[in-house]
């Protein structure tokens, strides 16, 4: 069964398929935090034209989280193509590594992203 999550905004609604097949423990914290209200309110932090939007962060700083980290590395063959939401690092954890934060590839920067970002 396809599963999807719905991000509404105050710029319009989108919606996600989630990848749980590929990427189960990161999808299933994504749904658990949603399902808990974890994300609601938040904004996004990070805008950057071309490139990404990122949200899921409870201090609204890029530094906050749910104060765990999931595991899970993307295939080494993993895109990040317009649409694509995955999962927020900082550039010292191992790839796959992500808490709350999450980013939208919303242009063609997205291409320059290397696997190492949990894809939802």
């Amino acid at each position: 069964m396809t599963k999807y999550a719905t991000i509404e905004t105050n710029r319009g609604t989108m919606t996600a398929e989630l990848y749980d097949t590929e990427a189960p423990n990161t999808v299933a914290n994504f749904e658990k935090l949603a399902k808990e209200g974890f994300y609601d309110g938040l904004g996004f932090h990070r805008i950057v034209p071309d490139f990404v939007i990122q949200g899921g962060d409870p201090e609204g700083t890029g530094a906050g989280g749910p104060g765990y980290k999931v595991v899970e590395a993307p295939p080494k063959d993993t895109q990040y193509t317009v649409g694509t939401v995955a999962m927020a690092k900082s550039g010292d954890e191992a790839p796959g590594t992500s808490g709350s934060q999450f980013f939208v590839v919303t242009g063609s920067g997205g291409s320059s992203l290397t696997p190492d970002f949990a894809v939802v």
